[in-house]
């Protein structure tokens, strides 16, 4: 028997023997210590690996030769992925001439947390899947319902028998923002217009709703008040406006504007008559002034109990 034959029979040996050490320390020792051994079984193994960054081919990635480029950190590309606060991420990694023994795994850097080795996942969060269709050169690692820790960076990384490439994207959540125009308080004559404006930022996917509330009733679709109209333009910074024409007495109060990815944002409608506008703006005022004089009045009386005590 050659040389290389009898090398040959020794690595089918050793691969079979890593095989049964895998499965049998699964069920004696738990999975973690099995997905170390799982994630360092394509050490052992012949792979030859190419990322693609985003379908652009990495020509300095290791081929079908044995040998590596001679600049290794040339295969650490980066790139970055935006998501929104509870929608699903999407981090892509591109890899081309990946031989049957190859294996890609997702790392978070974070905590060095092996996520996934192939298409088996390697963690207790459910939200971890991978997306890999047969014959595709795409390992997707995909995040539901992201959160806030779930902010950093992942490295898609691909063993072979001379190394390791590596592909890194830097995950960013955002937590989308609503605010209506205006200062806290909106004032208006009997008979006018209101007329209310809602922005709902930073959000990466435009929200599936916005309602608008008049304390806590919903009037978007008030038929029986009716002259109220919502009309909402989607985008990265959505709009809604709300129209509520023939103002009367009844239609003072708390409005707030609801979107579906975001918390709510409101403000106060005073509608009145002219004389009475400028009663309710006076009392606002004559309200803050008595409690401003108060706290004064408070500190005053403490400070004089204080100096009485300290000449004793």
């Amino acid at each position: 028997m050659g040389r290389c034959s009898q090398e040959h029979i020794n690595v089918e040996r050793a691969q079979r023997a890593l095989l049964k050490v895998k499965w049998r320390v699964a069920g004696g020792m738990g999975i973690p210590f099995a997905a170390a051994v799982f994630f360092m079984l394509p050490l052992f193994t012949s792979s030859t690996g190419d990322i693609r960054h985003h379908g652009t081919s990495r020509a300095r990635g290791w081929r079908g030769s044995a040998q590596a480029p001679a600049d290794v950190t040339a295969n650490n590309s980066v790139s970055n992925v935006t998501a929104q606060l509870g929608g699903t991420a999407y981090l892509h990694c591109l890899v081309g001439h990946l031989s049957e023994r190859g294996q890609v795994s997702w790392i978070r850097k974070r905590d060095w947390h092996i996520l996934s080795s192939g298409k088996f996942t390697y963690t207790n969060d459910e939200r971890f899947q991978v997306l890999h269709g047969e014959g595709s050169e795409d390992w997707t690692l995909q995040i539901k319902f992201v959160q806030k820790r779930d902010n950093g960076t992942y490295e898609c990384q691909v063993s072979t028998r001379t190394g390791i490439v590596s592909h890194y994207v830097r995950l960013q959540i955002v937590v989308p923002e609503a605010f209506i125009l205006g200062s806290g308080e909106h004032h208006v004559d009997m008979g006018s217009v209101i007329h209310l404006i809602c922005i709902v930022e930073k959000s990466p996917t435009p929200p599936q709703y916005v309602f608008w509330y008049h304390n806590d009733r919903m009037i978007n679709y008030d038929a029986t008040r009716g002259g109220i109209t919502v009309e909402t333009e989607p985008g990265a910074r959505t709009q809604s406006r709300l129209t509520v024409r023939g103002a009367t007495l009844k239609d003072s109060g708390n409005y707030t504007c609801s979107a579906s990815n975001t918390e709510p944002a409101s403000i106060h409608v005073f509608v009145s008559e002219g004389s009475n506008k400028m009663a309710a703006i006076l009392r606002r005022n004559t309200s803050a002034i008595h409690g401003i004089t108060s706290s004064i009045t408070c500190l005053l009386l403490f400070c004089s109990v204080m100096i009485h005590f300290g000449l004793r």
